[in-house]
C-alpha cells in the first residue's frame, strides 16, 4: 500500500512581493514572471494587478508632469512638432510617447495610453479565451456524463483537468503517447519491423 504523499507546496502557492497575498494561482501572474519563478524560485513575483496599478501610477505622474509642463523635451522634439500615434491618429507631443515608440518612426509609432490600452485588451483577451475553452470543455464533460461511455467521461474529465492545471500552474497540457504501438520508434528501432 503507498504512503500518502505529504507536501508544504501547493500548485498555487504563489506569493505577490507587493501586496503580500499568499496561495495565488499562476493565472493572477504574466507567463515570463511565472517562467522566471520556476528558474529561480526565490525571485520576487509581482501580480498582473499589482503591475497595472503601478503602471497606471507612472501613468498618472507622466499625465501630471505633462499638464504641469514640467516635463523635459528633448531638442527637436518640441511642442510644435508633432507625432501621429498610429493607432488613435491624433498628434501628439513627444512625451506621449516611450522612447522606444518614438525610435519606430513615422506610422509604427503608438502613444503610451494606446499601448496600454492594448496591453490590456490582450491580457484579458487570453483570460477570456482560457475561460471560455475551460466552460466547453465542462460542457462537453456533462454530455460525456449523459452518454454513460467511459472512454468518453475519461477523455472529458481529462480535457477539463488539464485546462484548470493551465489555469493554476500555467503549463500548456502535454500530450503524450502519440507514437503508436510497440516499442519501435520512427524507422521501427531496434525490435519493430524490418529490423534485421
Amino acid at each position: 500500500m503507498s504512503t500518502p504523499v505529504v507536501t508544504e507546496k501547493w500548485a498555487g502557492d504563489l506569493v505577490c512581493s507587493v501586496c503580500r497575498r499568499k496561495r495565488l494561482t499562476a493565472v493572477e501572474f504574466s507567463k515570463k514572471a511565472v517562467e522566471k519563478h520556476r528558474k529561480e524560485p526565490d525571485a520576487p513575483m509581482k501580480c498582473k494587478t499589482c503591475v497595472e496599478a503601478a503602471a497606471q501610477e507612472e501613468r498618472d505622474v507622466a499625465a501630471t508632469k505633462t499638464a504641469a509642463g514640467g516635463a523635459a523635451v528633448p531638442a527637436g522634439d518640441g511642442p510644435s512638432e508633432g507625432h501621429e500615434c498610429s493607432s488613435c491618429k491624433n498628434a501628439l507631443p513627444a512625451t506621449a510617447f516611450s522612447r522606444s515608440n518614438l525610435s519606430k518612426g513615422p506610422g509604427k509609432q503608438r502613444c503610451s495610453e494606446c499601448v496600454a490600452e492594448a496591453e490590456k485588451a490582450h491580457v484579458t483577451a487570453g483570460d477570456a479565451a482560457l475561460r471560455e475553452k475551460l466552460a466547453a470543455a465542462k460542457t462537453a464533460a456533462a454530455k460525456a456524463e449523459a452518454s454513460g461511455s467511459v472512454v468518453e467521461k475519461l477523455a472529458a474529465h481529462s480535457k477539463v483537468a488539464a485546462i484548470e492545471a493551465q489555469m493554476v500552474t500555467g503549463l500548456k497540457p502535454v500530450v503524450l503517447g502519440r507514437g503508436g504501438r510497440g516499442r519501435g520508434g520512427r524507422h521501427g528501432g531496434r525490435f519493430g519491423r524490418g529490423a534485421a
